[in-house]
């Protein structure tokens, strides 16, 4: 992505193609308040998981905006909602970690 671009994905589940999500009655909304480049690397990361989300029962929805990265989940029941926040939070925590990592390590070989 070249900067300035913004980026949005929304896709239903694979198992749901041309099938409605059950009505959606639960749902988190979070925003990750991030430097652009680290954005920009969660954003084409977490895109394919979205993408392939194995359930009919959750909605996924990303965005990428000046302040970092929206992210919102909907799902048909806490269980669902439970689950796919879990995994994307796990996804997203382990990806950021890397970031932190790799930034330490630069900044140790400048030195």
């Amino acid at each position: 992505m070249e900067s300035g671009d913004a980026g949005s994905v929304d896709i239903r589940s694979r198992e749901g193609l041309g099938r409605q999500l059950r009505e959606s009655k639960f749902e988190a909304r979070i925003v990750f308040h991030l430097p652009r480049d680290y954005a920009e690397i969660l954003y084409s990361s977490i895109t394919p998981e979205i993408e392939d989300i194995p359930s009919r029962r959750t909605s996924v929805s990303m965005a990428l905006v000046d302040e970092g990265l929206n992210l919102r989940i909907s799902a048909s029941d806490p269980v669902a909602l439970r689950a796919a926040l879990n995994s994307f939070l796990r996804f997203i925590d382990s990806i950021v970690e890397a970031l932190h990592e790799l930034d330490s390590l630069m900044k140790r070989a400048e030195r």
